[in-house]
């Protein structure tokens, strides 16, 4: 038999909205004003589309931000890497990730019609995000000609000459686990770029209104609505 989650959101503004997690039939929402239930269409016009891609943004970016706060509460010390491998390891993988969802938002794709741009980067943050993006491309995701990661190998020689022992190689590794925020204030520009990405949604959802609801009318709207 097929479970079915619920979760509900009770807004301030009256509104109810159930989350309906079916293993079945995938995820879809209900909508309750009160305790009526509310009709409800599924957009699928360019603007409301473009309304969509910035939800999956400000997605990305709370992502972002959740992992570097995951990072500042494990506080990370000079020497854990010898001491705690096992949490520095942690911390690299939620640090990668941020960069790599952070630059997921300035990257085409597919399965969404909008990407950011450098104007969209607060002035404050430009040299923030430079860095972030040069980390994401040379580190997160391949391996670039920025020094963010080296390793020497070195031919290591018994001390006495006469001796027959074999010689050794050894690797010297440097690769950053994270970068600290008094270094790299990524979180402070990840959360006023995410301020902007919702500033812009608004703005889009309140065109798409104008131009695409308001024309048809709402005899139109609710004739094709689904309760």
């Amino acid at each position: 038999m097929a479970t079915v989650q619920i979760i509900r959101k009770v807004m301030s503004s009256g509104w109810t909205i159930e989350e309906h997690l079916d293993q079945e039939k995938g995820c879809h929402n209900k909508y309750y004003y009160g305790d009526k239930p509310a009709p409800a269409i599924q957009m699928s016009d360019k603007i409301s589309q473009q309304y969509a891609a910035y939800t999956l943004i400000d997605k990305d970016l709370r992502s972002t931000i959740a992992w570097l706060e995951e990072i500042e509460r494990l506080a990370p010390q000079e020497l854990d890497r010898v001491k705690a491998p096992e949490k520095m390891d942690l911390i690299k993988g939620l640090f990668v990730a941020s960069l790599t969802f952070y630059g997921k938002c300035f990257t085409k794709c597919d399965g969404r019609k909008v990407k950011l741009e450098a104007t969209h980067i607060p002035e404050q943050h430009q040299k923030t995000h430079e860095k972030v993006m040069a980390l994401r491309h040379n580190f997160a995701a391949h391996s670039g000609n920025e020094k963010f990661e080296d390793v020497t190998v070195s031919l290591v020689l018994h001390p006495e000459k006469s001796s027959n022992m074999k010689p050794q190689l050894y690797t010297e590794l440097s690769q950053p686990d994270y970068i600290c925020s008094s270094h790299l204030p990524f979180k402070a520009l990840a959360r006023d770029l995410q301020k902007a990405v919702r500033e812009k949604r608004d703005k889009v959802g309140e065109t798409a209104l104008e131009k695409v609801v308001r024309p048809k009318g709402k005899d139109y709207w609710y004739s094709v609505a689904k309760s």
